[in-house]
């Protein structure tokens, strides 16, 4: 199944690598709201390193003594990075010791509790707003101006919001174990492991991703259509466009509002335009068998944003010799949304944890 989709802006010729340190890639989840400090659910804000977000659940449950159930988290986060997120234990009126929670993990591997609240409400998957990033790439080589372009130009203008490689898995292997799951159609009511439920999203994924590749190209991924279903860049309010006129074309291209792509379900149809549904369609003819399969799983209806633009994005050079010029970038992604999508326009880089580590992960 085809991984490649195609650039924006073309595809970069500056090199350079990501993640040679584990401290090179931090990801900060932002929840949009402050714990209440009252309640029966303890939201602990912990920063981690070289930890699996699962993994690390299901510690927490065993030092609070509590049921891995009865924590919960919003996002997963890469092992291979730094990064700080909320977790949520139902502890009723306990306030859990975690201060040796260290001594359940070896180094490199490092667990740190950042804040420890109480809140009212149960924290659940998706309810953070966004993350932010800050990444330090290493190893800059190339034409230094055209990066700065490509920045300037991401800024902007976004890139196409693709769902991320590690959406895939391992050389793509959630997407061949998922597509031979699909076709043969669900064998029973049962509810899905957490193995089928990642190959359909796989599945369901590289069809959005499919679709948005060839809206690249035609470049509907930054154009309103009539009847599309727009979005707020940084909401989720959504509506129908009826007719498209200067003040939206403006929005359009000042990056704050940008056309949705529905994902495949029953009647995905109506979640778009005809003239977006008809771009799909052709997108998808080729793979109409799975699409059909895929309805058949009666999944929810949902919609995905076509354009990435980068909140807060600012940048800084540091150009120390001619083979050592490190890119230092920060911004904001909502939730849901890869950073490797945002990177992979601005510079042709090397993961260089994949070449220490094998691991899938889902989005942050």
């Amino acid at each position: 199944m085809n991984t490649e989709w195609r650039y924006a802006w073309s595809k970069p010729t500056v090199t350079g690598d990501l993640k040679t340190h584990v401290q090179d890639f931090y990801v900060e989840e932002q929840l949009g709201f402050e714990p209440d400090g009252k309640g029966e659910f303890c939201f602990v804000f912990i920063e981690k390193e070289g930890v699996n977000t699962d993994f690390l659940a299901k510690r927490l449950a065993q030092l609070a003594g509590i049921a891995p159930n009865k924590v919960t988290y919003s996002g997963v986060k890469d092992r291979h990075a730094c990064t700080r997120q909320w977790f949520c234990l139902h502890v009723l009126n306990q306030e859990p010791d975690l201060s040796t929670i260290q001594e359940a993990f070896r180094e490199p591997e490092s667990v740190r509790v950042v804040a420890q609240l109480r809140h009212s409400k149960k924290l659940r998957t998706g309810t953070h707003l966004a993350n932010r990033f800050v990444i330090r790439m290493r190893g800059i080589h190339g034409d230094l101006d055209e990066l700065e372009a490509r920045l300037n130009l991401i800024k902007l203008s976004g890139v196409p919001n693709y769902y991320g490689p590690q959406r895939f898995g391992i050389n793509g292997n959630n997407l061949h174990y998922g597509k031979d799951f699909v076709l043969k159609g669900r064998q029973s009511r049962r509810k899905l492991s957490k193995t089928e439920s990642f190959w359909l999203s796989a599945i369901r994924s590289w069809c959005f991703n499919e679709a948005l590749s060839d809206q690249v190209e035609n470049g509907m991924w930054m154009r309103l259509c009539d009847g599309d279903i727009a979005q707020f860049q940084h909401k989720d309010e959504q509506f129908r466009v009826k007719e498209v006129g200067a003040l939206m074309h403006l929005s359009v291209q000042r990056g704050s509002i940008s056309p949705v792509l529905p994902m495949i379900s029953a009647g995905w149809e109506a979640g778009t335009g005809a003239q977006r549904e008809a771009a799909i369609k052709s997108s998808l003819s080729e793979s109409m068998d799975l699409v059909d399969s895929l309805i058949a799983f009666d999944l929810s209806r949902d919609s995905r944003l076509a354009r990435l633009v980068p909140m807060n994005m600012a940048w800084e050079l540091l150009r120390e010799s001619e083979e050592n010029t490190q890119l230092i970038v920060e911004f904001s992604l909502p939730k849901g949304c890869f950073a490797t999508s945002l990177l992979r326009e601005m510079i042709d880089f090397t993961d260089k944890s994949a070449e220490k580590y094998h691991e899938n992960i889902d989005r942050q």
